[in-house]
């Protein structure tokens, strides 16, 4: 029988910060030499995602025993065609992956930004990593532009758009 897991919106009195660092650092650590500059997951600490999670709405995914095994942060933002929902650091433990999971903390971030009457939803990925580029194609989301880190004179991410 599959594993079930949980997918919530962490509330007020959460206070599993420690685990969702240690899913993000796990989930991440295959970037390690491939991405340039380095994710800045790499230099999070357990304050730095609670401070992320107050800033805006923190979804994770768990099992049934409390072990979080997923991750998604998200924030409003706007630009030049108005207010939108902004998804980022979106993590699965690898014994965990392929299993739906991702795809779940995906649709409740959907579903908050429509119950916040935001029609779009943006994501970024760094350029090299073509599998995660492909991963959020299949999942309706559309190449809308690059973005140079500092420092940079060159595309280092990827943003992908998807309308609600």
């Amino acid at each position: 029988m599959a594993e079930e897991i949980l997918v919530a919106l962490a509330g007020g009195v959460f206070d599993q910060h420690d685990q969702v660092l240690r899913v993000l650092q796990s989930a991440f650590a295959y970037q390690g030499g491939q991405v340039n500059p380095p994710s800045s997951v790499t230099r999070m600490t357990e304050e730095d995602v609670e401070n992320d999670a107050k800033n805006g709405d923190l979804i994770v995914a768990e099992t049934l025993e409390g072990e979080i095994v997923g991750c998604l942060f998200t924030k409003e933002d706007e630009d030049d065609k108005g207010p939108f929902f902004y998804l980022f650091h979106v993590a699965v433990l690898e014994s965990h992956q392929g299993k739906g999971v991702g795809n779940r903390l995906l649709d409740l971030a959907e579903t908050l930004a429509q119950s916040k009457s935001l029609d779009r939803v943006q994501i970024m990925s760094r350029v090299e990593l073509k599998p995660v580029h492909a991963y959020f194609m299949n999942q309706g989301f559309k190449l809308i532009g690059t973005f140079n880190h500092d420092g940079f004179d060159r595309p280092t991410s990827l943003r992908f758009e998807k309308r609600l």
